[in-house]
């Protein structure tokens, strides 16, 4: 008598495999989109608390020396002052310095604030979901609805204190 398994076994053992596959893979999937999901959460809420602090004491805009950004994750656009977050649905995270007359703060420099010092910059995050046929998904449809993380504008500048 030979020893071995039937080729029936071996359909069965493979069917039983593809079975538990189908169900494990999605929920991994759906874990490791929380994971990331929560780590911009993270870096959001960093920014909001450092960001502030940073130029309080530098008077300068600068995300990179107030806080360490995952360069993966989010991208800058051509002068840093802007980082973007995309998921692979569309929707996008938007973390910016912006003056309070809603332009660009420049070089993220020390010229941020002006010589009567009435334009204080803003940190702005903007959360845009993806739309159409992604419309209800993606991480950033998660931060919204799931994490409950919203658009927010904070005042980088305190107001001067006159004696």
């Amino acid at each position: 008598m030979k020893k071995g398994f039937t080729m029936i076994e071996l359909i069965f053992v493979i069917v039983i495999l593809g079975i538990l596959a189908a169900v494990a893979i999605p929920k991994l999937a759906a874990t490791r989109d929380d994971a990331k999901a929560a780590s911009i959460k993270t870096d959001i809420g960093t920014a909001l608390q450092a960001l502030p602090a940073w130029f309080q004491g530098q008077k300068e805009v600068s995300f990179l020396n107030a806080m360490s950004l995952d360069t993966n994750i989010w991208s800058h656009t051509n002068n840093k002052c802007q980082y973007v977050y995309t998921d692979g649905s569309g929707g996008t995270v938007t973390m910016s310095a912006e003056n309070n007359d809603s332009t660009d703060v420049g070089d993220c420099s020390s010229t941020a604030v002006d010589a009567n010092e009435t334009k204080q910059p803003t940190l702005v995050i903007t959360l845009s979901p993806a739309t159409g046929n992604n419309a209800g998904s993606g991480i950033v449809y998660t931060l919204q609805h799931d994490m409950g993380v919203n658009d927010a504008n904070v005042s980088l500048g305190g107001k001067k204190v006159k004696w």
